[in-house]
């Protein structure tokens, strides 16, 4: 898959493209249905499979990281990624960026959902786009939105969800499990010290919309899952006041972690975060959550890791 921003993209053999719009945070099945509908109409047409995003779109948080997005993409059929940071878009009219958009490849349709909305606060819909394109002879896919359980899926209810430690139903919307990658950096070694050892990373995405606590999780790494419990945000026994993402594997040696790339699908929240007396207070909390995470794996979630 090509990934070029607006202001590079430059390929004057590049044949003719089916492209689809939209930010694609969190890349659920509203998505995939896009995509789908691209790929299918760029093999009718004999096209490129592309899409137009948005790097960097101001949002209280974020699903997915940019990274994860572009491998979505590239996962599911697309040829070609175009983006544009949204400082350099964001006061673009309608008009302006369907001129800009079709003076970059040569649009053969063009894919969206019904209720979509472009250009400087948001002028530019469906029946706008649909009498432009009757101009320039370009084809228009509208596509319905994907309602699960009587409510049509989107980022900002997947969010909430998440937010709300519902992952049950946000893996729903999504089509997967909710999951955070993140690289193992060297942390402050008070697990360790106090007989809980723990793996420190550093999120690929920063700005999720995960809320702080401890979590009973899945751990993903090397192709391998393991049960156990991490901890999100800013810890209060502590002095520091950075916040940290702790994972605990209860019974089993990593051995050298640091460098390696994990993923954690977190399945349900155990508590909120607390501060405590002492780190022998800590440690004997720490030693229930663990306790609780397992009954919560016996009970709800038995038999997770092969549906992950």
């Amino acid at each position: 898959m090509k990934v070029t921003s607006i202001n590079r993209f430059k390929d004057s053999k590049l044949k003719s493209c089916v492209i689809g719009i939209g930010k694609f945070d969190g890349f659920h099945k509203g998505h995939q249905k896009i995509i789908t509908e691209i790929v299918k109409m760029s093999k009718k047409y004999n096209c490129i499979p592309a899409i137009f995003t948005i790097k960097n779109y101001p949002a209280a948080s974020n699903i997915s990281s940019w990274k994860e997005r572009l491998n979505a993409f590239k996962k599911n059929g697309i040829e070609l990624c175009l983006w544009a940071e949204f400082a350099a878009i964001m006061k673009v009219s309608h008009h302006e960026f369907l001129k800009m958009l079709s003076s970059l490849c040569k649009i053969k349709a063009i894919v969206v959902g019904k209720n979509f909305k472009f250009g400087f606060h948001r002028k530019g819909d469906v029946n706008f786009l649909k009498s432009w394109a009757t101009q320039k002879k370009v084809t228009v896919k509208l596509l319905k939105p994907v309602i699960i359980n009587g409510r049509t899926v989107s980022s900002s209810i997947i969010k909430n969800m998440i937010r709300s430690s519902k992952f049950y139903e946000a893996a729903k919307m999504l089509g997967r499990w909710y999951s955070l990658k993140g690289v193992c950096i060297h942390g402050r070694a008070e697990g360790r010290n106090i007989g809980i050892p723990t793996i420190n990373l550093q999120l690929e995405n920063r700005n999720n919309p995960l809320s702080e606590g401890v979590y009973a999780c899945m751990v993903k790494q090397r192709k391998r899952f393991h049960k156990a419990v991490f901890f999100y945000g800013k810890p209060r026994t502590f002095s520091n006041t950075e916040t940290s993402f702790e994972i605990h594997i209860p019974e089993t040696e990593i051995g050298n972690s640091y460098g390696r790339t994990f993923e954690v699908i977190p399945v349900k929240k155990i508590r909120n975060p607390e501060k405590f007396d002492s780190i022998e207070a800590l440690a004997n909390v720490i030693k229930n959550d663990i306790a609780k995470m397992n009954k919560i794996f016996a009970k709800e979630f038995d038999g997770i890791e092969k549906k992950v």
